[in-house]
């Protein structure tokens, strides 16, 4: 994923994706986690779609739904990787170094994601999650909450410091512009809902579409 940014499309089922990409979405996530039926039949059929996808089995203790065990989650990204581009795996997962080697012999890059749903941590916590999360994978993903605006600054700063692919989100209504800036200051990805947000503040995709246009990032 190079510059410019990349919109994200959120889906739980093929009609979503469908939807998402209609919205002007450059990749799916599959948020396998809030779906229902069988998560391989979803991902192949969203796979068919021909666009790129990002596979994410969230798990409850990190904000998702996902409540089976870390083998279990880990048995389910072997199934699903050889229709993914990327796969999203927590840093705080126990058997992040498991799930991320089954990538191996596969075309998906990792993105290894932070959430603090709770408040921020402090600018120098934040630089060395990211650091963490890039001796894992690919791209660092770092979503958090701040307090008040000058922490969105702060966020920012963080992104311009970081030498590797990264993709920062300040959630809730205090960071919802940072859909829009973030990119602006060097993150990756932007993620967009299509009929409902799936984490606080997030905007839907044509709205991140028309805002990057606006802001020349598209």
């Amino acid at each position: 994923m190079d510059f410019p940014p990349k919109v994200i499309g959120v889906a739980s089922s093929l009609e979503e994706a469908k939807e998402a990409l209609k919205l002007g979405a450059d990749v799916i996530e599959v948020r396998v986690d809030l779906a229902s039926g069988e998560p391989l039949a979803l991902v192949e059929n969203i796979y068919r779609l021909n666009h790129p996808l990002i596979v994410t089995i969230r798990p409850t203790w990190e904000g998702g739904e996902f409540k089976g065990s870390d083998a279990g989650r880990a048995e389910l990204f072997k199934k699903l990787i050889p229709f993914a581009d990327y796969i999203d795996v927590e840093l705080r997962a126990e058997n992040i170094d498991e799930i991320i080697a089954l990538t191996e012999g596969s075309d998906a890059l990792s993105i290894v994601s932070y959430h603090d749903f709770n408040g921020m941590p402090a600018k120098k916590e934040m630089l060395d999650i990211l650091a963490k999360c890039h001796e894992k994978g690919d791209i660092a993903k770092l979503a958090v909450t701040p307090g008040r605006l000058r922490d969105v600054l702060v966020l920012f700063e963080v992104m311009l410091k970081s030498k590797r692919p990264v993709c920062a989100i300040a959630m809730g209504d205090i960071g919802k512009h940072s859909r829009l800036m973030a990119p602006v200051y060097g993150s990756l990805l932007s993620y967009g809902y299509v009929r409902k947000p799936v984490a606080p503040g997030q905007m839907r995709v044509d709205e991140i579409v028309e805002g990057l246009k606006l802001l020349g990032l598209r």
